[in-house]
């Protein structure tokens, strides 16, 4: 029974320390959940990578840009 309880909390703690995996929103790269950022975008919450890409969608909504930036990510992800 400690055995069991024991490779659990290692697993856990293995997992914590590694941490969930994740894609940024804008530009793809993995990401480790706790390091993500999170802006608006078009009305929802988006995580993405660095500050970077976070200023990237801001100016993108600030210039109305979002539904041209929409469409050219959906062409992309559907060529590859």
């Amino acid at each position: 029974m400690a055995l069991a309880f024991l490779s659990r909390l290692e697993t856990g703690l293995l997992s914590w320390r590694a941490g969930a995996r994740l894609s940024c929103f804008h530009c793809s790269e993995t990401m480790r959940e706790r390091n993500a950022l999170t802006v608006k975008f078009n009305g929802s919450p988006q995580l993405v990578c660095c500050h970077g890409c976070l200023a990237i969608l801001q100016t993108i909504e600030q210039n109305h840009l979002v539904e041209a930036y929409l469409e050219n990510k959906a062409s992309l992800s559907s060529a590859g």
